[in-house]
Parts: C-alpha cells; structure tokens; sequence
C-alpha cells in the first residue's frame, strides 16, 4: 500500500516537472537589441527578432510621456520597426516598449530609456549649393529639415561652421585664387545642448581668371547709366519736339466763347473768314495838284 502511495505521487510529480518545464520552454523570448533611430526629429524604434521567431508571431510597440500612461501605435506587426514620429512634441520626454505576441500568448516587455527629443535627436547635414561669381564663390545653405516643425523653432540660436580648401588637397586656405577649385562642407552649431549637425556632402566649384573679369556690382551700374541715358535722351527729344511745334504754332487764341461761337454752324461763314488767308490789296497812284503844287503819292484804296 505504501509503495502505491509513493507511486502515485513520483508520477504526479513528474508530471508536473514535464508540464512545468514544457512551458517554459515554450514561453514567447522578447525582442533583442531594442534601439531608437532619431534623426532630424524623426523617431523610429527599432529591434531583432525573437529568437524562437514564428511566422506567425507579431510585435507590439507603445510609448508614454513622463506624465501619461502607454499609448499602442505598432500592434499586430509582423515589421521589426515602428515610427512614433507622428505622436511626438520635439521638446517632449518618452519612454518605449515592445514586445512579441503569439496566439495570445506574449513575452516580456523590453523598455527603452528616457528619451529627451530635443537633446538627443540626431542633427541631419545641411543643404549646400555652390555659385561661382568669378574670383569669388557665393555658398547656400538651408537648415535640416526636421519631420516635425521647423528647424528654427526649436534651434533659434545656431550658427554655420564652412570649411573649404583646394581640391586634392587637405590644406585649408584662407583665401581664393583664380583658376583653382575649390571644394566646401559645412556644419550646423546650435547653441541649445551644443549641439553639431552631420557636416553635408563635400561640394566643389572653380574660380575663373580674374583678368578678364568685370566687377558684377560695375556692370550692373554701367548698365543702369546707359539706361538712363537712353531715356534721357528721348525724353529731351519730345521735349525740344514740343517746344518746337509752340513755337511755329500761332500764339493768338480767341477767348473761348468766341471760339464756341464760331464753331456754331450758323456762324461757318465767319470761321471760314477766319482761317481764309488775308486779301491782296491794290494800290493806284494819284496825282493831287493844288496851288502851283505837285504832290505824287500812292492812296490806298
């Protein structure tokens, strides 16, 4: 009878160890080397896959702020990424989790650190764009461009570091000489954490000979003086025109009612006689004696 009791219970123990030992064994492992990629204000969570991957296994990412409790935005993914960005302030604080799921079953949570947007985002390189005046070399740069709001509204106070030097050469020059080729990479200095941007791509340009070169700012001035000469000149042109044509015209102007008057068609006879041209007069001379006197002169008549 004892030997039955004992019997019973090795069995009863044994299987509970199997049982307990199959279910460990068969509990879901966490996602591995869980890492936020944060560039330009963007924030993606990032992670490896389970160890005991199925293809029916799934992923389940949350974040929460110092403040809130978790929020889901990645569930029911089978992707090894999720992108918070959308659910992000630039100035906010927050903390991530993941885990995998699979046919109800789920594995531990992996939480990240606090992750200050701000401070520890990534500063992306800015744009440069070369133009070549000459001796001279005009350099464009635009800020990052941040996924959420604008560069300057979070960075107000930054400034740009522009390293230039000769092609082929590691040397840094101070100043540009003719005929030489120049190449130039710039960073961004924020004031906010001390911050430094990614330096942009290496971009190059060349200078031309200064001998056969004309100052920009001279040309455009030479250019506004003919300009100006140009109109001057007609505008003196129909002025003299228009004194010209005053002074060949009549000076004489009837008073305006008569003008008026005279413009009437019952008075066309006396604006006729006023444009005809003036009469030929005729002259006859006369001789006019008196007193043992000649007179000769010509009367008008």
């Amino acid at each position: 009878m004892q030997y039955t009791v004992l019997y019973n219970v090795f069995v009863q123990l044994l299987y509970l160890t199997s049982h307990g030992l199959t279910g460990v064994l068969a509990e879901l492992q966490p996602p591995t080397n869980v890492r936020i990629n944060s560039v330009n204000m963007g924030l993606v969570l990032e992670w490896n896959a389970s160890e005991n991957q199925t293809e029916n296994m799934t992923y389940r990412a949350e974040y929460r702020s110092l403040i809130g409790s978790f929020k889901a935005v990645c569930f029911n993914t089978t992707a090894p990424s999720c992108d918070f960005t959308p659910h992000l302030n630039p100035l906010g604080v927050y903390v991530f989790q993941v885990r995998a799921e699979q046919d109800g079953d789920t594995s531990p949570w992996v939480k990240t650190k606090e992750f200050v947007m701000d401070e520890q985002t990534i500063l992306g390189p800015p744009s440069v764009t070369l133009v070549s005046t000459g001796t001279e070399i005009e350099v464009n740069i635009q800020d990052p461009v941040f996924r959420i709001r604008r560069f300057r509204d979070v960075y107000n106070h930054a400034i740009f570091r522009i390293t230039y030097w000769i092609e082929g050469q590691e040397e840094k020059v101070l100043e540009l000489e003719p005929l030489s080729k120049y190449c130039i990479s710039v960073m961004v200095l924020t004031q906010r954490f001390f911050k430094h941007s990614q330096p942009s791509n290496v971009t190059c340009e060349g200078t031309a000979e200064a001998n056969y070169l004309v100052n920009p700012w001279l040309l455009a001035f030479l250019v506004f003086v003919m300009i100006a000469l140009v109109i001057g000149g007609m505008v003196l042109v129909v002025w003299l025109c228009y004194r010209l044509v005053r002074f060949l015209g009549t000076k004489a102007h009837l008073p305006e009612h008569f003008t008026e008057h005279m413009l009437d068609k019952r008075c066309s006879s006396f604006l006729a006689m006023h444009k005809s041209p003036p009469p030929d007069e005729v002259y006859h001379e006369v001789i006019i004696c008196s007193a043992g006197r000649e007179t000769l002169f010509p009367l008008k008549k």
